[in-house]
Order: C-alpha cells, then structure tokens, then sequence
C-alpha cells in the first residue's frame, strides 16, 4: 500500500468538492446579461442551489459507505459531478443541472475528509488534512482562472471546467484501494454524536456563510463598480484560494505558533480583509482583502475538520462530517438569502454594505474570542501557579 499514490488519489477528490458551486461565478455578470427576465437573487441560486442538494446526499453518501465500497460511492459521485456540468439553454434547466452538480458533491464531500482518518493518523492527520484544504483551494484556483478565461469567450463554455473531474475518475480508479464497507461489530452500541460536533458545525456554517459572499458577490461587485472584468474577477476570486492554498501548507506550523489563539487571529486576519474590500474601490485593495480573507479561511477549515475527526471514533468519522459539511454547504446556500437580506431590512442593498457589515461582524466576533481564550488560559495559569 503505497500512502503517497492513496494521499494523491485523496486530495485529487478534495480538487472538486468545496468550491464546486462557486467554480462559475466569475461569468456571474454575463450569465444575467444573457437572462435579463431574471432576478440577481435567482442568478445567485446558480452558486448556492448546488448546496441545497448536497446537504441530504451527504447523508445518503454517510449510509452507503456501510453497504459498499468508498471508492465506489465516489465513483458514483464523479458521473454525477460530470453530468451537473451540462449545458442548458434556459434559466430553469441550468437549475436543474446545478443540483445535479450538488448530488456529486454530496457523494464526494464526506469520503474526502474521511479517508483521511482511514489512512493516516496523529500529527501526519492534521498534515493531510492541512493539505486537503489546500487541494480545495487548488481546486478553486484552477477553475476560477480557468472558468474566468473562458468567460471571455462565452458564459455557456465557462462550464466545461467539470469535465476536471474525468482526470480525477482516472486517479481514483488508479490508486484508490477498493476496501470493504465500514461494518459495526455485533453489539456495538452508536453514541450519539457530542454535543462539540454539532459546536464546531455550527461555527462552519457561519464562516462560510461569510466567506461564499466572496464568488456570490466579487463579479457583480467589481461589474457595479465598473472597476474590471469577468476575466478579472475571476483573478481575484482565485486570489483568495491561492492564499488559501498556502494556509492548509503551512497548517501545521502556524498552528503550532499559535496554539490556542489560532482561530480568533484568523478570524481577525478576514474580518480585516472583508473591512478593505468594503472600503475600497482598487482592485489592488481588493487582491488584499480577499487574500487575507482566504488565508484565514485556509487555516480555519481544515482545523475544524480536524477536531471533529478527533471527537468521534473512527467508525462515527464519515457520520460526523456528513452532519459538519452539510452545515457547511447550509451556510453557502444561506449566504446571499440572509446577506442580502440583511441588506434589505438595512435599506442598503449594495454589495458594499454586505463586505462592511460582514467586517464589522466578524472583528467584533474575533476580539470576544481573543478575549475569552486570553481569560481562560490566563485562569488556567493561575490555578497551575497557586498549585
């Protein structure tokens, strides 16, 4: 069993899965110039639909790996994938085939993060998971560039990026060992899942309800404010997966660094990325933002994943991510119904004020948790010393 050949196969899956539904947002812009009949809010369902579909079928993916093989589900999950990149000639076809996208994902998604626990364990875990999140920004810079490329061309072709997903079939089949499903010994008793998961779910949802107003929202920002094009937004939308990128590299060592106040460091590292891009009207300001915003994205995610890993046995793994990314995929179709709503009960419905509000939000979020973590280990100190 060579574990390179399976990690290559693992992060080549973790290329299609998060940012699948944003993959076309930089010919946001074009695809409402070619349906003008249609609201900006149904233009955005192009993005989000995709996780509507994959918050059940991670469940079901969850279901089936206990009746066949994981290499088989995401082979299922893969034809899928394909298939939801077709093209349609109208709005509601288009729909149909972004949530047919989705139930690709949402075989896809929690085999990727789970095969991890299968094969590797202690700190090279948090290292490949740390890579796996870099695979999803990888993911993300190659069809962002490549969809915002073919933007230039036309909207309708900007959707063949998903045939990426014919390569990564080959991978799988390739190097992808087929192991029997997962069974539960005769007279194992399931605990319910601990109450941290349903926590760290939580949290998930709400970093991602912030961070998806990024594809939801750049084109049609930097088109409303007339400071570029598709092609551009698609440069800058993959700005902030780069960035992401190069976080879930160096997971391990900035982890290290900061220890506990890992998470509120990079929840003030976006809130400040989200506050330049609210504030300016240079796209060098906004290369800025959305690269502190997914650096901060790129150290956070794959943490949380990692956690939850740890807080379940292993044969509870694939159950336990089933439930923290279909909260995950929740928050990216929730994104721009609540952000956009907000909004409107602000009488401010540009973009703008989406990028200040979320800013806002999340620096004053940041600086409590920086607070309370500072409290608790200084207590903990304390107690150590008085001992």
């Amino acid at each position: 069993m060579n574990k390179h050949l399976i990690k290559a196969a693992i992060l080549s899956i973790s290329i299609l899965t998060v940012m699948a539904g944003a993959a076309v947002s930089p010919a946001l812009a074009d695809i409402q110039a070619a349906f003008p009949n249609s609201s900006e809010t149904t233009i955005k369902l192009i993005l989000t639909l995709p996780s509507l579909f994959i918050i059940p079928f991670t469940f079901i993916s969850s279901y089936l790996t206990k009746k066949i093989a994981k290499k088989t589900i995401v082979l299922i999950g893969i034809s899928f994938y394909v298939a939801g990149g077709g093209l349609a000639a109208s709005i509601e076809w288009l729909l149909v085939c972004r949530a047919v996208l989705g139930i690709g994902v949402g075989f896809l998604m929690p085999i990727s993060t789970s095969l991890v626990s299968d094969f590797f364990d202690g700190r090279e875990r948090t290292a490949v998971m740390g890579q796996v999140s870099a695979s999803n920004n990888l993911g993300g810079i190659i069809l962002f560039l490549s969809s915002g490329l073919l933007a230039a061309i036309s909207w309708r072709v900007t959707f063949s990026v998903y045939l990426v997903a014919l390569v990564v079939a080959l991978i799988v089949v390739c190097f992808l060992p087929k192991r029997s499903p997962e069974t539960i010994p005769i007279g194992t008793t399931l605990s319910p899942l601990p109450k941290k998961v349903y926590m760290l779910g939580g949290g998930l949802f709400f970093l991602i309800l912030a961070f998806y107003s990024i594809p939801a929202n750049m084109a049609l920002f930097i088109h409303e404010e007339g400071i570029g094009s598709s092609q551009m937004a698609g440069i800058i939308i993959a700005i902030a997966t780069a960035t992401g990128l190069v976080a879930g590299i160096v997971l391990n060592k900035v982890n290290q660094l900061l220890n506990a106040y890992v998470i509120p460091i990079q929840l003030f590292l976006m809130a400040a990325g989200f506050l330049l891009v609210g504030f300016s009207s240079h796209l060098a300001f906004l290369a800025a933002g959305v690269a502190c915003m997914g650096f901060g994205f790129g150290i956070i995610m794959p943490i949380v994943f990692d956690r939850v890993t740890r807080e379940v046995p292993r044969i509870q793994v694939v159950q336990a991510m089933a439930l923290v990314t279909s909260l995950l995929f929740l928050g990216q179709f929730a994104s721009p119904i609540i952000l956009d709503g907000i909004g409107m009960i602000a009488n401010q419905p540009s973009i703008r004020f989406i990028y200040q509000f979320v800013g806002t939000a999340m620096l004053i979020v940041s600086l409590a948790y920086l607070f309370i973590v500072y409290r608790v280990k200084n207590h903990s100190y304390l107690k150590e010393e008085e001992s």
